[in-house]
């Protein structure tokens, strides 16, 4: 026999995984693994960072974070530039591309969330809005979750998700 919560675990999984699923396949796409759009939403969100935070935020060596940077710089999403405060380190920071792919991301994927939740009639609508304080809880606790990866005083970020198979966009939040 199985607890209820291991029953709703059961039940919630797929949901949420298909939703986003739904979300990447009806929004605009960038190919970006997971850690490449974790970044670019890091430094959308809480602007130009080292080369070292970025990889500690990561859970990354450097080297794995300097050819992440490499990419999105490649792609135009971001560029580095001397540290102001130590010579011998590297900001990266977004460009004005990544700004504008950020954004036009987050705007496609909203208009289709809000167009699936025009189609659901009030009650859903209002059931949906009244779980959202209990889902961010499940997602900022626990293994895994927001609290324990954040370290160093930084605060919660939205973060672009990406399918590190497929490398393609999943979500723009974590």
């Amino acid at each position: 026999m199985t607890s209820p919560i291991t029953d709703l675990a059961h039940r919630l999984r797929p949901l949420v995984f298909r939703l986003y699923q739904q979300v990447r396949r009806q929004t605009p796409q960038l190919t970006l693994t997971l850690t490449q759009g974790s970044v670019l939403s890091e430094l959308v969100n809480g602007g130009p960072r080292r080369m070292s935070a970025l990889a500690e935020f990561e859970r990354v060596k450097l080297p794995s974070m300097t050819d992440v940077v490499g990419r999105l710089e490649r792609l135009g999403l971001a560029t580095r530039r001397p540290d102001p405060a130590d010579g011998r380190a590297v900001l990266v920071e977004v460009t004005d591309e990544g700004l504008r792919f950020y954004a036009d991301l987050v705007t496609a994927r909203e208009e289709f969330l809000r167009e699936r939740l025009i189609a659901m009639d009030e009650i859903d609508r209002a059931a949906i809005e009244a779980a959202l304080p209990a889902l961010a809880k499940l997602l900022e606790g626990g293994p895994g979750g927001l609290a324990p990866r954040l370290g160093s005083g930084a605060r919660p970020q939205k973060v672009l998700l990406v399918d590190s198979k497929k490398e393609e966009l999943i979500s723009d939040e974590r």
